[in-house]
């Protein structure tokens, strides 16, 4: 069920890392009274400053809204964060006295002050002392909010269930009001960080003292204090650890040599370097095949602890071969079709390699900041012909300068590729690193740092195409592909799609899954609508007769598009669970989609120590 706003209008522009509850996430004043409303409380705002002292904008109701929130740093008489959600034209405001936590169930007061106008979310600068919160003020986070269910009442009831998708704060929150104590001016809340992927343990990190910058400008209190200009990056002694940084590595001392591996160290840093090249640029006569299919990941329920496993990052974003020949470099997806022209920045950083042929296999992503890829992100920035973030992470090497590599052992092959690519954590073409830690562990890190999940790699295995159990991935959250086979209109209006009918193959018959209602931005919903026309049909593809609720407002289409959705599992009766819609998939037929189900560790084909 689709979850909007009264006279809600769809949000254009999405933070797309992260799941989004309906289409109706973009609203406005439902009528007079609730603008009025919003007036009065800017009064209050206004009421408070002097516009010729302070540099604070005075600001005014917004005739439509948005789901913005924003998060400033305040040092006024002591030092707080204020959390501002938009609703009904106005930023709804609470002074969170130590700032939000990452560790779920622990509760920060968060007092409830005067509504503050849109323009406010820009604001960062020095409010002269003696006049209202004198003190300087930083834009710490910011992005976008997804309220559950109606935020309206959930704001009068006193108790807010919501998801933030911003640079710093990610995942579920709650703010619960508490009863007001006698004395008190101002509504006490608690802002509540709830159990789920992004959360950390107590034992973490502080993302407050992990993240002190400000996102707009990359500065320090002290230096927006001080009028500083804005920096272009964060220092990088303070930088935020990426999914490749996250776990420290022990390296060895450079006074001893020893044959032992250091259980903590690359591995593709200690592999054996038979294959490295003494000439880099010399010529051969075998050039590389047309195309190699490439060796595919099992799903697994657990992930393997053994030493004969590595584990990488599982990416969110297209599989990609990249391969070079004399200079020329060509971009294949996962079933051989060039898409060179798509990715061109990637094709030409590849062809600058030093090498006179190669076959390389890696993911092409868009990184949406510290590390983590976002598949969503990706699609838009190809629709909208953004080329700017795209970005390359290679991860084996199965062919180097007229020789086959697939036959030896992996950490070989990433060792030759390490050569390759260089060790680099950012430009266009990166090397995918990998844990050698026990592979419980490195997922439960994965899933703390919202990633995707974790592919686990047997170290001396050759590459062999097909899913054969060399690899396993090893998921955060059940999220697959689905293919589409029907939609519903758009209550917000015409030619946008509502939701997706979405089903999948099992034993060759083409099964029902449910319908998707969430994760849409009003450009896409369009997109959508119009490339659904041409596949319309008249009678559902299901191999099974549907229900009449499930038949209900559908318009059926040739099961011919595939999409990526992110859910919580099933239901009972076989049905998604509050799926969401994450991106068209280009790269992979209608009819290899299947469901996913985790094989029991305990029937592996090849046992794995």
């Amino acid at each position: 069920m689709v979850k909007t706003w009264a006279t809600g209008v769809p949000n254009p522009v999405l933070i797309c890392r992260n799941r989004v509850f309906g289409l109706g996430v973009v609203w406005k004043p439902a009528d007079s009274g609730q603008k009025g409303q919003g007036t009065v409380a800017l009064k209050t705002y206004r009421a408070k400053r002097k516009f010729n002292v302070t540099s604070e904008p005075r600001g005014k109701v917004a005739e439509t809204g948005g789901n913005r929130f924003v998060i400033q740093k305040h040092a006024a008489r002591r030092l707080h964060y204020d959390l501002r959600l938009e609703l009904d034209g106005v930023m709804k405001s609470w002074a969170v006295t130590r700032g939000p936590s990452l560790v779920p169930g622990e509760k920060r007061l968060a007092v409830h002050v005067e509504d503050h106008p849109i323009e406010y979310n820009t604001f960062e600068g020095t409010i002269p002392k003696g006049e209202y919160g004198g003190g300087t003020v930083m834009v710490w986070d910011r992005g976008r909010w997804y309220p559950e269910g109606d935020a309206r009442k959930g704001y009068r009831a006193g108790r807010l269930n919501f998801r933030l998708a911003g640079d710093k704060l990610h995942g579920d929150w709650h703010l619960v009001r508490m009863r007001k104590r006698e004395g008190e001016r101002q509504d006490p809340w608690l802002l509540i960080k709830a159990d789920d992927a992004e959360a950390r343990g107590p034992n973490a990190p502080d993302i407050l003292e992990e993240e002190p910058w400000s996102v707009a400008t990359k500065r320090s209190m002290d230096e927006i204090s001080e009028g500083a200009p804005a920096r272009k990056r964060r220092p990088a002694a303070t930088k935020k650890k990426t999914a490749n940084e996250a776990k420290p590595r022990k390296t060895a001392k450079p006074a001893k040599r020893t044959a032992k591996r250091s259980a903590s160290r690359s591995s593709a840093a200690v592999a054996t370097s038979d294959v490295r090249r003494a000439d880099p640029r010399r010529r051969s006569r075998k050039t590389p095949p047309d195309f190699v299919a490439p060796c595919l990941a099992r799903l697994e329920a657990v992930a393997p602890s053994g030493a004969g496993w590595v584990h990488e990052i599982k990416f969110d974003g297209y599989r990609i071969e990249a391969r070079l020949n004399d200079g020329a470099a060509e971009l294949k997806t996962r079933t051989g079709l060039d898409w060179t022209a798509k990715f061109k920045p990637i094709a030409d950083a590849v062809a600058k390699f030093r090498a006179a042929n190669a076959i390389i296999d890696g993911e092409v992503v868009v990184d949406v900041g510290n590390g983590i890829s976002d598949f969503s992100t990706l699609q838009a920035d190809l629709s909208s012909g953004r080329t700017d973030r795209f970005a390359y992470y290679a991860f084996d090497l199965l062919f180097l300068d007229g020789e086959d590599l697939r036959k030896r052992p992996l950490l070989e092959r990433k060792a030759a590729l390490a050569e390759l690519v260089g060790k680099k954590r950012d430009g266009r073409v990166r090397l995918s690193e990998d844990f050698t830690e026990a592979g419980p562990s490195v997922l439960k890190h994965a899933c703390r740092l919202g990633l995707e999940g974790i592919i686990s790699k047997h170290r001396d295995a050759p590459y062999r195409s097909g899913r054969t159990g060399d690899w396993l991935k090893i998921k955060c959250s059940d999220r697959q592909e689905f293919v589409i086979a029907g939609y519903k209109d758009s209550t917000v209006g015409p030619g946008l799609i509502g939701a997706l009918a979405v089903g999948y193959y099992q034993d060759g018959a083409f099964r029902y899954a449910g319908r998707v209602g969430t994760g849409y931005t009003q450009k896409l919903a369009r997109d959508l609508y119009r490339r659904l026309q041409p596949l319309r049909q008249d009678k559902p593809p299901f191999a099974k007769p549907l229900e009449t609720a499930q038949r209900r407002g559908v318009h059926w289409v040739k099961p011919e598009l595939v999409a990526e959705i992110d859910s919580r599992g099933f239901t009972a009766d076989q049905i998604l669970r509050h799926p969401s819609f994450k991106g068209l998939r280009e790269d992979k037929a209608a009819r290899e989609v299947v469901r996913e189900t985790p094989a029991n560790p305990t029937t592996r084909r090849r046992k794995r120590t």
